[in-house]
C-alpha cells in the first residue's frame, strides 16, 4: 500500500499521472448493478484492499499453487466524519459467494466456501461481489498488491521492524514455523522482505491461527506506512524512488480508479501510530463446515459491528437527536483478546 505515499510526497501531478501508468488497471464486472449496495454518500469512502497470494515471479520459494488467493482482505472505511478503520476480514470466513460465470463461460450458482476462495474462483469482481453480499456495504475502489510487490516494498525501504511477544507457557511455536519460513525471536526483530512476508504468512504455531496472522498484517501495516512517510524516506530520492517502483509495479486497483482517488486514504493513513486509525477485526469462531476447519460469524454479532462501517448506526442516531456511537473493537473467541493496534507487539 505504500503506493500510496506519492499522495503525500509532494510529487505533483505529473509524477501522480506518470505512476498512474505504471499501475495495472482491471475492470469490475456486476451481472447486475442494480443487486449492489447503495454507495455511503457524501465523503465517506470504503476502499477494498487486497494482499494477494499469487507466487508468480517468486520461483517456488513459497509453494506452488494454481492461481490465486486472496491473503488478506481489508474494507478501508473512511468517513466523512474524519475517522478512519481498517476492518479485515478472515481468509478462512465462511461465507456465500455470489453466482457466477468463470473464464470458461460456465455458470456457476451461489456456493458456500471460505471467503480467500472468491478470488480464486472469479477473481477481484467476484470477492467485490462476496464482500457486498456479507456487509451490504458498497466498495467504491479496490487495491490489490502481490507477494512480489511485498517484498520489494520492504527491501526498498532498507527493512523494518516488527514486534513479536512470548507465548504463554513458553511455547516458541511462533517464533519458527516452517510452513511460512519466518524465524524470529521475542522482542524487535529488524526483516528485509522475504522475512516480513513471512512474519505475516504464518498461520499456524499461533494461539489463534488465522486471527493472530491478522494481527500481525495490522501491525505490519502500521509499521510499514510510518516508514514509507517518513521523513528520511520522503527526503531521500533515490529510496522514494525506488519505493514507488516497486509498489505501482506489483499494484492493482479496479478501471475507475486512480492514484488520485487514493489520495484521501494515503492522508488518513499517516495518522496510524497516533490514534487516527482503528484496526478492527470481523468477530467470528472457530468452527467446522465442508469438512474442514472455517471461521464463523454470528449474523448479530456482524450486523452490530458493521452498523458502523456502513452509517447506519450514525444516522439512526443522528434521527434521534443521538451523537453516534464509537466503534467497538471486536473480539474473537477467546474472552479479552483485542486487536492489535500499530506498533504494538503481536503474537
Amino acid at each position: 500500500m505504500s503506493v500510496l505515499v506519492l499522495a503525500v510526497s509532494g510529487g505533483g501531478w505529473l509524477a501522480l499521472r506518470y505512476y498512474d501508468n505504471k499501475v495495472t488497471h482491471v475492470s469490475l464486472t456486476f451481472p447486475d448493478t442494480g443487486q449492489r449496495p447503495d454507495g455511503a454518500g457524501g465523503a465517506t469512502r470504503n476502499i477494498l484492499l487486497v494482499g494477494s497470494d499469487s507466487r508468480t515471479g517468486t520461483a517456488g520459494e513459497f509453494g506452488e499453487v494454481e492461481g490465486q488467493r486472496s491473503d488478506t482482505t481489508i474494507i478501508a472505511h473512511l468517513d466523512a466524519d474524519g475517522s478512519t478503520t481498517l476492518a479485515s476480514f478472515p481468509r478462512d470466513l465462511w461465507v456465500t459467494i455470489p453466482a457466477y460465470t468463470d473464464s470458461a463461460g460456465r455458470s456457476h450458482k451461489a456456493q458456500q466456501s471460505k471467503l480467500n476462495a472468491a478470488f480464486a474462483l472469479g477473481g477481484p469482481s467476484l470477492l467485490v461481489r462476496t464482500i457486498e453480499t456479507l456487509t451490504k456495504i458498497r466498495i467504491d475502489h479496490y487495491l490489490q498488491i502481490d507477494f512480489v510487490g511485498f517484498q520489494r516494498m520492504t527491501d526498498a525501504l532498507g527493512g523494518v521492524t516488527v514486534c513479536v511477544k512470548a507465548l504463554p507457557g513458553g511455547s516458541r511455536s511462533n517464533l519458527d514455523d516452517k510452513m511460512s519460513g519466518w524465524h524470529g525471536h521475542v522482542g524487535d526483530n529488524t526483516v528485509n522482505g522475504e522475512q516480513a512476508l513471512a512474519f505475516v504468512r504464518q498461520r499456524y504455531g499461533l494461539p489463534e491461527g488465522d486471527l493472530d496472522r491478522i494481527r500481525r498484517q495490522q501491525q505490519f501495516i502500521g509499521v510499514i506506512f510510518r516508514s514509507a512517510t517518513s521523513t528520511s524516506t520522503l527526503v531521500n530520492p533515490v529510496r522514494l524512488t525506488s519505493l514507488l517502483d516497486a509498489a505501482t509495479s506489483s499494484v492493482t486497483v479496479d478501471a475507475g480508479t486512480s492514484l488520485t482517488d487514493l489520495q484521501p486514504l494515503a492522508v488518513r493513513l499517516r495518522g496510524v501510530g497516533s490514534g487516527g486509525v482503528r484496526f478492527e477485526t470481523v468477530p467470528a469462531s472457530p468452527g467446522q463446515a465442508g469438512g474442514q476447519s472455517v471461521l464463523r460469524t454470528d449474523p448479530d454479532k456482524l450486523a452490530a459491528f458493521l452498523a458502523d462501517l456502513s452509517g447506519r448506526r450514525q444516522s439512526a442516531a443522528r434521527a434521534a437527536g443521538r451523537p453516534a456511537i464509537t466503534l467497538v473493537a471486536a473480539t474473537t473467541a477467546v474472552a479479552g483478546a483485542a486487536d492489535a493496534t500499530a506498533g504494538s507487539c503481536t503474537y
